[in-house]
């Protein structure tokens, strides 16, 4: 089925906002036998809005269209699809009634601008929103069927994956898998080295390298069934050192995964990360299992008078050291008792650097009962990515440990 995607929004044009929603879309369309082969971003204008819908080329049967469907004087989208689909809006009373106790429920008095997300067409269908306000349109012409959603990420997801993904897989033939594997730690050139012989031996699969601060997604699709499954087989033993994951998966959620299943608690002792290690570890539900805090000794006298590290260690060899890293992961692991302590210190930037230690040092501690080692890094500039990639890093050292070292 070719898809045809239209995004709205005089925000995506002029750079207050990143579109994300067309790359998900995209995405997920072709494992329901979909494929977006037009796209384009319009303002929230009637007139360009009107002549993007007339421009739909003709080889397209179905348009996914997202934004203007809030309650603002700014989202115009449904009124112009009424008049171009020659609907008449009614208005829905029982959707407002529900509409209101949500948001008496919160206490909340509803505005009378959310009346227009009451609306329905006299001759299309709404789709439900499952998670928010906005109500989705269903139209259909001579020439294609058009499915409107809200510009909201969160729920034009949850909309696409309740309704219109089924709709779509449900009138397609087309057989197309795609398969996104994360990887973190190697390098985009280095990843293609390791693997290039299978990509050149298995003729069937599309492969994209996907590069991020954090690591490399690898984007496998095929048109043919098994392919792709045959081909991770062969990969995974080559790229386990850097693969962690599936689809959406963050790092932290591999490393939960397998501290919960090996029964491992850890802490942290963070000076240039600022707890960002921590952070990560907590953003997924049920942390409590195995992490048990963190020590941010952002300053000198935190790492001595709390982590109990000598003050003639941190002057002799500097706060952003291979032994004052060891020391902050020893004595964090101590203190909070628990299976492994991890550590970070280094210099963020973009001051602060030296000819022998420049900005983007940064040494990670990792201390268990039978193990110690320390890894050096050298990053960017940039302080927020150095303290990103420093998580990455750290996470991704632990990863491998609970890998290789616990079975």
């Amino acid at each position: 089925m070719k898809i045809g995607l239209i995004t709205i929004g005089s925000e995506l044009l002029n750079g207050t906002r990143t579109d994300t929603n067309a790359a998900w879309i995209g995405s997920v369309v072709i494992s329901s036998g979909g494929k977006v082969v037009w796209h384009i971003t319009l303002n929230d204008n009637k007139n360009d809005i009107i002549n993007g819908l007339k421009n739909v080329p003709k080889e397209i049967d179905t348009v996914i269209c997202t934004g203007g469907l809030g309650p603002t004087h700014d989202d115009i989208t449904s009124n112009i699809l009424f008049e171009y689909f020659n609907s008449k809006a009614e208005f829905d009373e029982e959707y407002w009634n529900l509409l209101s106790s949500r948001f008496a429920n919160r206490g909340i008095e509803i505005p009378k601008s959310n009346k227009n997300q009451a609306i329905k067409p006299s001759n299309g269908n709404v789709i439900p929103n499952p998670i928010g306000s906005a109500r989705g349109l269903h139209f259909k012409n001579s020439e294609y069927q058009l499915f409107a959603l809200p510009g909201v990420p969160a729920e034009m997801r949850a909309m696409m994956n309740e309704s219109v993904l089924p709709w779509i897989g449900s009138r397609s033939d087309n057989f197309y898998e795609i398969k996104l594997l994360r990887t973190t730690g190697i390098m985009e050139s280095a990843l293609f080295e390791k693997i290039e012989p299978l990509v050149n031996k298995h003729k069937d699969i599309e492969l994209a390298f996907l590069p991020r601060f954090t690591g490399v997604d690898l984007r496998i699709s095929s048109n043919k069934k098994n392919v792709i499954k045959s081909f991770i087989n062969e990969i995974n033993p080559i790229i386990k050192k850097f693969h962690y994951g599936e689809g959406e998966m963050e790092l932290e959620e591999a490393v939960a995964e397998l501290l919960i299943s090996k029964q491992i608690t850890v802490s942290t002792a963070e000076s240039c990360t600022g707890g960002l290690i921590g952070d990560r570890l907590t953003n997924v539900s049920g942390s409590s299992k195995y992490f048990k805090g963190s020590i941010i000794a952002y300053s000198n006298e935190i790492k001595s008078s709390i982590l109990n590290i000598d003050e003639n260690i941190i002057t002799s060899n500097g706060a952003v050291s291979e032994e004052v890293a060891i020391l902050m992961a020893h004595s964090v692991k101590n203190k909070l008792k628990t299976n492994i302590g991890i550590s970070t210190t280094g210099v963020a930037g973009p001051t602060g650097g030296s000819k022998t230690k420049p900005v983007g040092l940064v040494y990670i501690g990792i201390v268990t009962d039978q193990h110690e080692k320390v890894y050096k890094f050298n990053f960017t500039s940039n302080r927020k990515t150095n303290k990103l990639m420093s998580s990455q890093a750290a996470l991704n050292i632990l990863r491998v440990y609970l890998i290789n070292e616990i079975k």
